[in-house]
């Protein structure tokens, strides 16, 4: 089957349902700075500048060093694999975030290239959120000689003593009884949920993509690296790495290395890929002469032990803002790769350039029209629909807030509307690659002049193996597709081909 073009719409029933998160998180630290206990507001992805909580610091000593090694196939995946939240991925797409979020917004992605993520955390200890002890305003986990007294001495004020982490007296008083009102107010002014942890040290993440002509030299190549940072691996080293270097010193590869570190002091910038591999070996020793601030943890008020387990707090993304989202850096990646498939044409097989201007045309405009809404989201999210008027005692409505946000929502349901019509009636991003052409590195033997690809070919490159990765992690997601669904997608463009190679037959 030759493919020349993928007009008609593919339909696929999925379901999406958001869930609450409630629970602890972890994600990267916000650049305007962290502190212990802060609040935290996860529509807004912001820090509340407020204590809602007694506690007392706690340190925990020595080093902890992590490293992963996973393929991705899009921008939007590697937000997901870096713990980019839907609404750190908005501030990272409009305006400040984390360090994350914004290496992920800045690197380019495709499916038609084989894409590694290396991500190293090194943890210099941990500063965490202990119950409030006399005499100790900073405490170690693990002390060396323990006060056996558990009675506080009677200079010390003993409602500042609690075995457990609470809210404190003012934080109690602007919740009351959970009303609405009280919630919002209390989600105001302390947010949903608190920073319970703070990691310092050093995080090193980069990007290695490797492009070839031939998809045996581009896994061959991925090949050497995993076995260079993988114990395990190193038994395939030196076959791997010596076919590699053949393979990049004669151009027939190539391989590219986009990183960013967070901490560390003394190291030096590398320059080729032996000069990163060194960089992960000197990580430990910078992470201990420079740290900084890398990454916390965020937990819900609701998990607090005397939280009223009556009073029900949202703390998670917006679904509609993180459908966006996902559309967004789904289709950030699809820009990138329909540019290549024109600047390569003898690379892909599938439409011809006109087909391909015409599609990149509309994906660039459905990009624009999400980042205004995700600027309009995030300004109109800091607006109150309610005005204090007398020290917070009485409060009216602002016509004009509650209007600008209605209208942002019937914004939002257009733009959702619009893009699932634009991928063929389905909510999973993932789909929208189905319209990309077909590289010719993906199946062996095949040229732009002859190749016989079958649905399946297609959808097992654009589509399967980050379904099998998300269902590894995320079996509820809707972008996990188990095999009847891979197989119905298959089958859909098989048709498609059908039809119209018998419409070219009679033409």
């Amino acid at each position: 089957m030759y493919i020349r073009s993928k007009t008609c719409a593919i339909t696929i029933a999925l379901l999406f349902m958001p869930t609450t998160n409630a629970g602890t998180i972890n994600m990267g630290t916000p650049e305007s700075g962290v502190e212990l206990g802060l609040g935290w507001d996860s529509q807004r992805a912001e820090i509340i500048p407020n204590r809602c909580i007694r506690f007392a610091p706690v340190k925990e000593e020595g080093q902890t060093i992590r490293m992963q090694l996973k393929e991705v196939s899009d921008t939007s995946e590697l937000m997901e694999q870096l713990s980019v939240s839907a609404g750190m991925s908005i501030k990272s797409a409009v305006g400040s975030a984390s360090a994350q979020g914004k290496f992920a917004s800045n690197t380019k992605v495709t499916s038609s290239s084989n894409t590694l993520l290396i991500h190293a955390t090194v943890d210099n200890g941990v500063l965490f959120v202990g119950p409030s002890q006399p005499l100790d305003p900073v405490r170690s986990a693990f002390p060396l000689h323990g006060n056996s007294s558990t009675k506080a001495p009677w200079w010390v004020n003993s409602s500042e003593v609690s075995p457990v982490i609470h809210l404190t007296e003012e934080a109690r008083d602007i919740l009351g009884d959970g009303s609405a009102r009280n919630i919002r107010e209390f989600e105001r002014l302390c947010g949903d949920s608190f920073v319970s942890a703070i990691y310092s040290g050093a995080e090193l993440i980069a990007v290695m993509t490797v492009k070839s002509k031939s998809r045996s030299k581009a896994q061959s190549a991925q090949g050497c690296v995993k076995a260079k940072l993988s114990a395990w691996g190193a038994k395939g080293e030196t076959s791997a790495c010596a076919t590699a270097a053949t393979d990049q010193k004669n151009g027939s590869t190539e391989v590219a290395v986009d990183f960013t570190q967070i901490g560390g002091a003394g190291g030096k910038i590398p320059m080729n890929q032996e000069g990163f591999l060194n960089k992960l070996n000197e990580l430990p020793s910078e992470a201990q002469a420079g740290p900084q601030f890398h990454s916390m943890n965020l937990t819900a008020y609701s998990d607090l032990p005397h939280w009223p387990h009556a009073i029900a707090m949202n703390t998670a993304d917006d679904p509609e803002d993180a459908l966006l989202v996902n559309f967004y850096y789904t289709l950030t990646s699809v820009q990138h790769t329909l540019q290549d498939a024109l600047d390569n044409p003898d690379q892909y097989v599938g439409e011809d350039e006109e087909q391909l201007k015409t599609l990149q045309d509309q994906v660039i405009q459905y990009r624009r029209d999400i980042f205004g809404t995700l600027q309009d989201i995030q300004r109109l999210a800091g607006i109150p629909t309610e005005v204090p008027v007398f020290f917070g005692l009485i409060s009216r409505t602002d016509p004009d807030a509650v209007h600008q946000k209605e209208q942002l929502e019937a914004m939002v349901q257009e733009q959702k509307k619009r893009l699932i019509s634009f991928n063929g009636g389905s909510e999973n991003p993932n789909l929208i690659k189905l319209k990309l052409p077909f590289p010719c590195v993906a199946v062996e033997n095949c040229t732009q002049v002859n190749c016989d690809i079958t649905g399946k070919d297609i959808v097992e490159y654009y589509v399967g193996r980050q379904s099998r990765r998300t269902c590894q992690t995320d079996s509820a997601s809707m972008e996990c597709l188990n095999n009847m669904q891979l197989d119905s997608l298959a089958e859909s463009l098989d048709s498609i081909s059908a039809k119209q190679d018998e419409c070219n037959s009679e033409t």
